[in-house]
């Protein structure tokens, strides 16, 4: 019977070990939520506090305590409190334009401000609760993430950060070196250009199509009858003659009326 119990009390003891182990192991649960490239359309309905941070920097570290502490007020505050990582999803960092970690955006309704009070937790709690957000000036609508111009721009991150990744992988797995990494882009680079432009050509002749007009050709000479020929060459010939004689009577003219003149 003691054996038993003792044999219980054991069992008892191993899970509840067991049981600490595991949930120190997995830590506390977040209240933060995570915001990807996939998922960001959350952010255009309700009202959110957004971090956009990085693993490796440090004073994103310094600020996950107070950024985890700050989201368990999201429920009171009626808001959502989410995080960004940049390192796994750069074309967030274009599409919002940040340029230092952690940056901080409030989103209202898919109206962004940026913001730039203290990190501190009750300084946010009255952000939220003072709606000090109502006077901060905007994103316009030109920088707005949702905008076409930062979509193209969330476009050319995630291009950067793939063409990064592939010369890390040439360089690092398969040892090409830096210069054939380099000739290897410059011949890509000139592929897509030349790819590119017959696009281009293409689509500017199928619906800019004009019709080809030949220039107008010169009248052709037809040659005259040799009867008519010798017909206007004996006319040309009489007018010469009578233009000749109206030339000398007006002489004889001028000569009669005043010979003094004509003589001089």
């Amino acid at each position: 019977m003691e054996f038993h119990v003792s044999t219980c009390t054991l069992f008892i003891g191993i899970v509840f070990l067991f049981s600490q182990t595991s949930a120190s192991s997995i830590g506390p649960k977040s209240h933060t939520i995570l915001i990807t490239d996939n998922n960001w359309n959350k952010l255009l309905k309700g009202e959110w506090m957004v971090e956009f941070m990085a693993p490796w920097c440090p004073a994103c570290q310094g600020f996950k305590e107070t950024w985890e502490s700050y989201a368990t007020w999201a429920e009171d505050l009626d808001i959502n409190v989410a995080v960004v990582d940049v390192t796994d999803n750069p074309g967030l960092s274009g599409r919002f334009l940040v340029t230092s970690l952690p940056t901080i955006f409030h989103v209202k309704d898919g109206i962004f401000r940026q913001y730039q009070g203290p990190r501190i937790t009750g300084d946010l709690i009255s952000f939220i609760e003072d709606k000090r957000w109502d006077k901060v000036i905007p994103v316009s609508w030109w920088f707005s993430p949702d905008s076409l111009m930062m979509s193209s721009l969330s476009l050319f991150f995630k291009a950067a950060m793939f063409i990064r990744s592939l010369y890390s992988t040439m360089t690092d797995e398969y040892g090409i070196p830096e210069w054939g990494c380099y000739v290897i882009f410059a011949l890509a680079t000139l592929l897509c250009g030349f790819i590119l432009g017959l696009i281009m050509v293409f689509l500017v002749d199928l619906l800019l199509s004009t019709r080809y007009f030949a220039p107008p050709q010169p009248p052709k000479h037809v040659p005259m009858p040799t009867n008519q020929v010798k017909e206007e060459m004996e006319k040309d010939d009489e007018s010469d003659i009578v233009d000749d004689t109206k030339d000398v009577k007006g002489i004889e003219t001028v000569r009669q009326r005043n010979p003094q003149v004509v003589e001089n």
